[in-house]
């Protein structure tokens, strides 16, 4: 059966679509059998906001409720909009982890409808340059992805309170110079484990 939401240490993490702007090769989607810690994330359907909303239960519970499963969540603004929304009237904190490129794929800025709703926003940034960035993450722009990305996270700033690049510890990829693209961002950074299967 599809897993919806899923817990991991004091979060609870919504998985709500499997389609995303990457087609990262490291991803554990790619490397596992639908399977994350006895998690199904592969998704048949999408499920409606309001399916959503009833797998939560007391958003008070958790430290955090995070929009990351198999896909990129702001695939679908709405819908995390409406769940975004129902959280935070019901008590509980936001944190959306993304590839960085919703501006680019929806065609307009959509960040200023997250003011208020979400409270951190985790991006994915796993190269140093454009082509870096390209060649590890097979973006849906290609080279122009990376410039994007960067732009997405310093206009985030305006609208959320917490804004994070992160980059995973991927063997050759110099964790460093990523985390001195976002201190020139002005944004945080945090570096995430590189997950292997062996």
């Amino acid at each position: 059966m599809n897993t919806i939401s899923y817990t991991m240490g004091k979060n609870l993490y919504l998985n709500i679509t499997n389609k995303c702007m990457m087609e990262c090769p490291y991803c554990i989607k790619r490397k596992w059998d639908n399977d994350f810690n006895g998690n199904d994330l592969k998704l048949e359907k999408e499920p409606s906001a309001q399916e959503v909303i009833d797998s939560i239960g007391d958003p008070k519970k958790y430290a955090e409720i995070i929009f990351c499963g198999y896909g990129d969540a702001l695939i679908n603004p709405q819908a995390v909009i409406e769940i975004a929304k129902w959280i935070k009237d019901n008590g509980g904190n936001v944190r959306i982890n993304t590839a960085g490129l919703a501006n680019r794929y929806h065609g307009k800025n959509i960040l200023p409808e997250f003011k208020g709703l979400v409270d951190v926003i985790s991006i994915s940034l796993n190269g140093t340059t454009a082509k870096e960035h390209n060649e590890l993450n097979r973006p849906m722009f290609k080279e122009e992805s990376f410039d994007e990305i960067i732009n997405f996270a310093k206009e985030a700033k305006k609208y959320i309170p917490t804004v994070v690049i992160t980059a995973v510890e991927i063997p050759g990829l110099d964790i460093s110079k990523v985390e001195k693209i976002a201190q020139d961002a002005g944004v945080l950074f945090r570096a995430r484990p590189y997950l292997d299967e062996n």
